[in-house]
């Protein structure tokens, strides 16, 4: 008698691209094996024959089965994506640490004459602007106003021709 042909590949898998469908027919295909292994235990090593299958094969073609199959293979999906988009971030991750890394002491200091250097410019740039402001402002108002002003005094008038 010839091997009755099992359906459920084309129950499953759509078109040979059918990336979700090939999971789910391996589902289905771990389920099968794991089936004739416990049928193998408990029958003292003896491969099982067609009509042993048949119940399994009976179940599997379900629907409820088919969507389990299915249900599977989006959990497997989901699972190795989340495992390889981690894997990734965490490449990424250590790349772009490392580079700024990198970046950053080519822009720090390198000797504390630098650091030096950059403290006496900040100060000459303060004590420039201010005097330019004090330029400008005195400028602005009589010689008078500004001694005054500076010295916290107050200047008197004295009328000589009196």
């Amino acid at each position: 008698m010839a091997k009755e042909y099992n359906y459920i590949y084309d129950q499953l898998v759509d078109s040979v691209d059918d990336i979700h469908g090939i999971i789910s027919y391996s589902v289905y295909k771990r389920q099968k094996i794991q089936f004739i292994k416990d049928f193998k235990a408990r029958n003292s090593g003896i491969d099982p024959i067609e009509a042993d299958l048949q119940p399994f094969n009976d179940l599997s073609m379900s629907d409820a089965q088919l969507e389990f199959y299915r249900s599977e293979a989006t959990i497997l999906t989901q699972n190795f994506l989340t495992n390889v988009l981690k894997a990734d971030l965490e490449e990424r991750e250590t790349y772009f640490s490392a580079r700024v890394h990198a970046e950053l002491s080519n822009i720090k200091p390198r000797h504390v004459l630098d650091i030096f250097k950059g403290a006496l410019g900040s100060l000459l740039f303060v004590l420039l602007t201010g005097f330019l402001y004090f330029a400008v402002w005195s400028l602005s108002t009589s010689p008078k106003i500004v001694i005054e002003q500076i010295f916290d005094v107050k200047i008197i008038s004295i009328d000589k021709s009196s």
